[in-house]
């Protein structure tokens, strides 16, 4: 009952209705590029299948995912942290590892939720021989696995600062779209990365990437030590601040 009155309190500080325009602006980004490319395209044998690989992996998969993410997982616990108000969370008796998992869930529902709206209504718009159900799978299964491990960061970040918004911008920008794009040991431990090798592996060879990239043991592995990381981190963290609350 406490868990199940802790999500929905989630749910809510997340649907903050600047929150709710800005998700909903996210979801439809592709859609609204998509509408725009029909209007100014020749519709060429091959241009639907570059311009749908081109706006996933630069548009959805490096900015549009990783900042649903940011926006909702520091939220998660970042008004509590912020208004001071996370001792009266701690004062519930649930183990903690159960509030920050629960929370990292419903910050992954709600980011999920964004990032296949804006997968499936560009594909819908566009769908043809060129663009099979394999290959919206992959993109679907790669949006998965970029968020899984981006929430996962974000909850973390978002109990280690107040300022967990703009240190999660920081890191989009410089570890995930200069870093991990310019120097090869970093490639392995970026979510974008891991989400290009995801979704040509889940869609049955229709996404092709130009530029080989980790291996998808890579993806299994690297990705679950992230995000078991992550949560570790964050579930230790929020034991210490209930200490520091009790001294």
């Amino acid at each position: 009952m406490v868990l199940q009155t802790i999500a929905q309190l989630t749910w809510r500080q997340l649907f903050a209705r600047r929150r709710v325009i800005i998700a909903i602006g996210i979801a439809i980004i592709p859609f609204l590029m998509t509408f725009l490319y029909r209007l100014a395209s020749e519709d060429r044998e091959g241009d639907r299948l570059d311009y749908m690989l081109g706006v996933n992996k630069e548009i959805l998969l490096s900015v549009l995912v990783p900042l649903a993410a940011v926006i909702f997982a520091t939220t998660a616990f970042g008004g509590e942290v912020e208004e001071g108000t996370l001792i009266y969370l701690l004062a519930k008796p649930v183990p903690r590892w159960q509030v920050v998992v629960l929370k990292f869930l419903v910050a992954l529902v709600v980011t999920l939720l964004i990032a296949y709206t804006a997968v499936l209504l560009p594909w819908f718009a566009l769908r043809n021989a060129e663009l099979p159900w394999p290959f919206v799978r992959g993109f679907l299964f790669g949006v998965t696995v970029s968020a899984t491990v981006y929430c996962a960061l974000f909850i973390w970040i978002g109990l280690k600062t107040r300022r967990g918004l703009l240190f999660g911008l920081l890191y989009i920008i410089f570890f995930e779209n200069l870093g991990a794009r310019n120097f090869e040991g970093i490639k392995s431990f970026s979510a974008r990365e891991l989400s290009l090798t995801a979704s040509e592996w889940a869609s049955g060879g229709t996404i092709k990437w130009a530029i080989p990239g980790v291996a998808m043991s890579t993806v299994w592995w690297v990705g679950s030590f992230i995000v078991i990381a992550a949560l570790g981190l964050a579930i230790w963290r929020l034991s210490r601040y209930e200490l520091a609350e009790q001294l």
